[in-house]
């Protein structure tokens, strides 16, 4: 079987796909606990009983890689103070103060921790993934925004 043709079976979805699942989920659950003031442990309960074989628009949602989907969410929780002074400093440069909503907020969040603390993984690979996961929620403009303020901190952490 080719790797195409792996990452297509539906039967068992290929790593890649889960791992950005993992991120997409990543950034909904962040978004809700910010957004709700809930905590790591009760959102991070829900996602994985509830709603990480969620359908949307008809299809169901891959398989998130468990393991990464806790890493993100309980990792940007426990450095939350540290990763907010930096991304507030690099968004003055990118954005000129300009407000940035709490979904691309979590957004950036997710990807600038996995910047933080995969620095086995290629950042060009973490952002291209949370560039995937922007374009699922906003427009050309936010996805740019994105892409220049993880730019930005992987030059700055790596």
């Amino acid at each position: 079987m080719s790797e195409a043709e792996k990452e297509i079976s539906a039967d068992k979805p290929s790593h890649k796909a889960q791992v950005l699942s993992a991120r997409l989920l990543a950034v909904q659950a962040l978004y809700q606990m910010k957004q709700n003031k809930q905590p790591v442990k009760t959102v991070y309960d829900e996602y994985i009983l509830h709603r990480s074989e969620q359908e949307v628009d008809g299809q169901k949602l891959v398989t998130p890689d468990g393991a990464l989907f806790k890493q993100i969410l309980y990792g940007v929780e426990e450095r939350y103070v540290e990763l907010d002074a930096v991304m507030k400093a690099n968004l003055k440069k990118d954005a000129s103060d300009r407000f940035v909503e709490p979904l691309l907020y979590s957004v950036l969040l997710c990807g600038a921790y996995e910047l933080l603390a995969h620095s086995d993984i290629d950042a060009p690979i973490i952002i291209n993934d949370y560039l995937n996961v922007g374009h699922a929620f906003f427009e050309k403009n936010e996805v740019a925004l994105i892409n220049g303020v993880l730019d930005s901190l992987a030059k700055l952490f790596r």
